[in-house]
């Protein structure tokens, strides 16, 4: 029996933590894909007002909204339990410093 070839997963964009990050991540992939903002939203059915403001990390995004667009890139995002690194331990200490 012959193994099916399995698509090779790229993490291009693999600890995304918060909307500035995803709204930047989602930026970064139009732009390397030359789509403009007119055509990423009009094949999302967002408007470009809508887009403009996300990528820009203003409002909510509204999931199902941020999924069309993720749709239309060729994206897809993954949640999987994050091992605790150094970095997370700086975050701590930011986060423990502030309050």
């Amino acid at each position: 029996m012959v193994e099916p070839k399995l698509h090779r997963v790229e993490a291009s964009y693999s600890d995304l933590r918060n909307q500035p990050q995803i709204s930047r991540a989602l930026k970064a992939r139009r732009k390397a894909l030359g789509m403009t903002q007119q055509e990423t939203a009009q094949r999302a059915n967002v408007s470009v007002q809508w887009l403009s403001g996300f990528e820009n990390s203003k409002g909510s995004g509204g999931l199902r909204r941020v999924m069309r667009v993720v749709d239309v890139l060729g994206l897809s995002l993954a949640l999987h339990v994050r091992p605790r690194t150094e970095l997370d331990q700086i975050f701590d200490s930011i986060n423990s410093e502030s309050e």
